[in-house]
Parts: structure tokens; sequence; C-alpha cells
């Protein structure tokens, strides 16, 4: 079985592209990695088609030389912040003669749950089953095969901006390739770095990347909640631009030279470009932390006044896991994330060969996602509305096709 799986994501600062291939064994194996930096993205949507494109084309021929393979189709994700989290149900009639439940039935009452009035600018990314009942008993992980008369589903729909989708198609088109779907990214990196009983018992998801924070929180093993605050770790570097009067690239680069935000008993001089006389200059270690710490505080601190405000707090029992590559290799931040958070802590990286880093962790995530999904991941689920469709896609339209599947 040579079936491969692209995933690619779209970053503020970055595009990071991972071919997977299911081997012989029916295992997911990565076979190709590839990076370019993006310029075209401001808080997890495009401002810039041409450039976005020329990322998203530099980054899979990477991941192409390595894998020995040729990409045609991909898979990309929106940020968990620029969606919401609706619960819907659906309810159908079992049409077999000797009433069994069958993978047909399952679709149709899934699609029955899609039944529900969107705004225009708005579309169903995802369905998430958290329960199926048959005949008024619920709890039921996978119905199939059970006899019952009435089929319904108690659904999480995820909505996405339809403009941020249409764009985001745009970039991949114009980089030559085609959009196999789309996916909500807390649950691509879920998928590639958190485990199985911090979902169930509840736990967070905190992504920090270069231009957002995005955040989530499992529970009973769904996707309850997500958000975004707009900082990342460009503003740290941004911060130390401003206060060392350096260049941005310097200091990024210093940022990930001396990040951390435990001061140091024996204190140094570090040499630095000053931008402003473009001389050298010296500046102590201990003063660059102090920048450093200021917003990797204030960024944890917004996290968590998002969770508080958002009462999803409390349903964390478990860990609160920290990708992303905005502070990942800042020493001390996991430390100083706990003391804000008040919640254990703890670093998700991808247990793959070659990516466990947090860089590369919703990548392989929506790899990972799209192949553990891969038998029943919607066809039309990245299907993005045409302009002459629109008119048939209202929720008038899908109430026409629900009672011809309810009654066929």
């Amino acid at each position: 079985m040579n079936e491969i799986i692209t995933g690619i994501d779209i970053g503020t600062s970055k595009v990071c592209t991972i071919i997977g291939q299911c081997d012989k064994n029916g295992e997911l194996r990565i076979i190709g990695i590839g990076m370019y930096p993006c310029n075209g993205m401001r808080k997890g949507v495009v401002v810039d088609i041409e450039t976005t494109a020329f990322s998203i084309k530099k980054s899979v021929e990477q991941a192409e030389r390595m894998a020995n393979q040729k990409v045609t189709s991909v898979y990309i994700k929106i940020p968990g912040g620029l969606t919401e989290i609706y619960r819907n149900r659906g309810l159908v009639a079992v049409t077999r003669d000797d009433k069994e439940i069958t993978a047909q039935d399952v679709e149709r009452v899934l699609q029955a749950a899609k039944i529900m009035a969107l705004p225009s600018d708005k579309q169903i990314i995802e369905l998430i089953p958290i329960e199926y009942i048959v005949d008024g008993y619920g709890e039921i992980k996978d119905p199939v095969g059970m006899a019952g008369i009435r089929l319904e589903v108690d659904a999480a729909i995820v909505t996405g901006s339809l403009t941020a989708v249409q764009n985001m198609e745009k970039c991949v088109k114009k980089a030559g390739y085609t959009m196999s779907g789309i996916i909500v990214e807390p649950l691509a990196t879920a998928e590639a770095i958190m485990t199985k009983d911090e979902k169930e018992l509840g736990a967070a998801l905190i992504d920090i990347g270069a231009g957002v924070t995005d955040i989530a929180v499992f529970k009973s093993g769904n996707l309850i909640y997500t958000g975004m605050i707009p900082v990342g770790g460009n503003h740290i570097t941004n911060d130390l631009s401003i206060g060392l009067k350096i260049s941005f690239e310097e200091a990024e680069i210093i940022k990930k030279k001396y990040g951390s935000v435990v001061k140091v008993e024996d204190d140094e001089t570090v040499k630095i470009a000053n931008i402003a006389n473009h001389s050298s200059q010296e500046t102590r270690l201990n003063d660059i932390i102090d920048i450093i710490e200021a917003r990797t505080s204030e960024i944890f601190t917004m996290v968590y006044e998002e969770m508080k405000d958002s009462n999803v707090i409390d349903q964390i029992s478990t860990n609160i896991v920290i990708t992303g590559g905005g502070i990942s290799f800042i020493k001390g931040s996991l430390d100083l994330a706990e003391s804000i958070l008040g919640k254990n802590v703890r670093l998700g990286l991808p247990n793959a060969i070659g990516v466990s880093t947090p860089v590369y962790s919703t990548a392989v995530g929506i790899v990972k996602y799209v192949f553990a999904n891969r038998k029943y991941l919607y066809k039309k689920q990245a299907e993005i509305p045409k302009e002459k469709d629109k008119k048939k896609s209202g929720v008038l339209s899908k109430i026409k096709d629900w009672f011809n599947d309810f009654w066929i």
C-alpha cells in the first residue's frame, strides 16, 4: 500500500510540509519534511497570496525531494481561533427491513446534523460525533450493526470563516496543488502530541506560534473550546529589537541564542549591532532576559485570562500541553507557565524520527489525523462553495435533501 498523505502548516513565519506514507504493514511513516520562510500570513489569515503560494511551493518541493514522491494534493489547517463550535443533533429513520443500522444510515444522520442556520460568511469545517442514540439509548460510539428504528447523533459542528478558507485554497492552487481537505488545527496538533487519557480526562493545548497563540480544551475525548490571542514569539523578537535598538533579524538570533526567563547569577555582556549608529555595542545578558521574561509572562497571563473568561479553566484536570516554535525553546518557560496557569504543564513533541520538535507539531498532526480518520473523513469536508452554488447551499435546500434521505 503506497498511499501518501501531505500535510501543510501555513504559519506566520514559515510553511512546514510533512509527507507521510502508509507502509505494507498499514503503519504511517514520515518520509518527507520541508520548511520555508513565509511572510504572507498575519494572525492566521492570508494577506499576500503570491508570497504565501511561493512559500508553499518551496516547502513542498523540499519534502518531495526527501521523499522521492510527487505531491499533487495536500491537506491544510485552519487555526482554532478562526473557528467556532456549535452543538447540534441529527435524526433519521433506519431504512432496512431487518432494522440493522448500516454505514449509510450513519452517513445520513451525520448529514442531518449539519442542517443548521449559518451566516453567509461561515462554512462547516468539521463535524465531530459526540454520541449516537438508538431508540433513546445514548452514549453509543459506533452504532453500525446494531438494531433500531430511529438513529440520532449529538454532534459538535466546527465552523470557520469562508473567506479565510477560500484565500488559503487560492494559495494552494496557485502553488500548483489541489486542496484535499482542511483540518481544524487543534484536532490535528492533538493527534500528534496529546495522549488519549489527556483528551478524555480534560486537558488544554497551547500552540504558541510566531504571530498568534491558539488555545484548545479537550474533555471526554472531544474538542470543547477553541480560542486565540493575537500575540506570539515574534512579539518577543520585536520587543528585543526595540529595547536593544537592533534589527528584527538580529533580535531573532539573540532570542534563540540567549532565550531564557531565568536570570543568571554571573551576569555577562553580549555584543550586539546597534541599528541606530551602525556600530557594535554591549548589553547585559540579564537585560535581554528581562525583556524576554516580560513578554513571555504576558502571553501566559493572557492565555489564563482567556480560559478563565470562557469558563474552561476548571475543565482541565490533567495537563496543559505547550507546543509551537514561538517560545518552546526559551529556558524556564514551562516553569513560568506552570506558576501563572496553576496547572501541570508539559512540552508537546511529535513522536516521530526527524520531526520531534514543536515546530513540526501541527504539520505532523495533520498527516496523523488524516491517516487515523481516512476511512471516515468526509469527502466533502473541504469543498468550498462556488459563487453560483451559494444559493443552492442554503438551509431550505439542505432540509429538502434531508427529507429525501429520511423517507427514501
